[in-house]
């Protein structure tokens, strides 16, 4: 079973003018008891540490992206763009900031469009290619980056205060070993989706078939 949340951990946050509980408040992902028997070629704890990241990385952005928006009035990748862009010792491309930051040529642009109206960063024309631009930070850009960086480090220990500094180092060992299976699997062909299932007789019950 998902444990109980503590009264501090389920504060209700608000979007879209309704209150909802913090995604972090939900706890670790569980299935149920009858998992692999409805997935023989699956793995009960696989599906439950697998969606268990995935909830806990969209909430530790999410954690961040809240104190960002108060600070600053921007979500989350703008400021990730921002320190991109200052931390890199040099101009950069639209298409280099958009390769580090992981996202789309078209969401980069609409970034920095965001940080140019901020006055945070200046767009000019690249010397070596006319077809292209350059980012330049601006000191406005510098001391934004210079509140929201060490802002960020703070949330990030508070966090993970949650673990002592060998379990820290242990987590760190077990990520580096997913995300090198993950690698691998990125470099591979999509796999098609595909697989026995063997459907649980509870849910048509609850659809009110036999």
């Amino acid at each position: 079973m998902t444990p109980e949340p503590s009264t501090r951990a389920a504060r209700r946050t608000k979007r879209g003018g309704r209150d909802r509980p913090a995604l972090a408040a939900l706890g670790v992902v569980s299935v149920d008891a009858d998992f692999e028997a409805e997935y023989p070629e699956g793995n009960a704890t696989s599906t439950e540490a697998y969606a268990s990241l995935v909830r806990t990385g969209e909430a530790l952005l999410g954690a961040l992206d809240r104190s960002i928006q108060a600070t600053f009035g921007v979500p989350q990748p703008v400021i990730t763009a921002l320190a991109v862009i200052d931390g890199a010792g040099e101009l950069l491309t639209p298409s280099q900031i958009s390769e580090r930051v992981l996202v789309s040529g078209a969401t980069m642009t609409s970034t920095l469009d965001i940080l140019e109206d901020r006055g945070w960063i200046r767009r000019l024309p690249n010397p070596d290619d006319r077809r292209s631009l350059l980012v330049e930070i601006t000191d406005a850009g510098r001391a934004a980056a210079d509140q929201a960086l060490p802002g960020i480090r703070s949330i990030e220990r508070r966090i993970m205060s949650a673990l002592s500094e060998a379990q820290r180092r242990s987590l760190l060992g077990m990520l580096s070993k997913v995300l090198t299976e993950a690698a691998e699997v990125a470099s591979e062909a999509p796999v098609s989706l595909a697989g026995p299932r063997v459907r649980p007789a509870r849910l048509d019950a609850a659809h009110g078939s036999s």
